[in-house]
């Protein structure tokens, strides 16, 4: 009985913290991440060689609450953003050349699950 009434009030505070100030669990790109009431940024970098023209990100998932926006920057400038907001399932293409870039996940009242996985490859035409 006494563990029941520990798990209860951990579970409540839980709720208490998640509703008051967000919270995100999960860690991309191999697991789906889910949001309550989060706001907040990921930025994950990226090392492009010269064999690389492309830089893919999939994005899936559902935000009953907020908004994400996905971006790929490079020394501060963006190279190109997209936004998104209740179900969703895309896969984003950006052109890059060889360098270093910044793979910014943006997030805004979120509550939801998102999926992210990115990759830097070659695409033929």
């Amino acid at each position: 009985m006494r563990t029941l009434l520990f798990l209860a009030l951990a579970a409540l505070g839980v709720y208490w913290y998640a509703d008051r100030y967000g919270l995100a669990v999960g860690y991309p790109p191999f697991l789906p991440v889910f949001y309550w009431k989060y706001t907040g940024e990921a930025q994950y970098p990226i090392r492009v060689t010269g064999l690389y023209d492309t830089v893919k990100v999939k994005v899936a998932g559902e935000l009953q609450e907020g908004r994400l926006r996905v971006a790929l920057l490079k020394g501060g400038d963006t190279l190109g953003e997209k936004a998104f907001s209740g179900t969703f399932q895309e896969e984003l293409r950006f052109p890059v050349e060889a360098g270093e870039y910044v793979l910014r996940f943006h997030l805004e009242g979120a509550k939801g699950q998102v999926r992210y996985d990115w990759v830097a490859t070659k695409f033929a035409p």
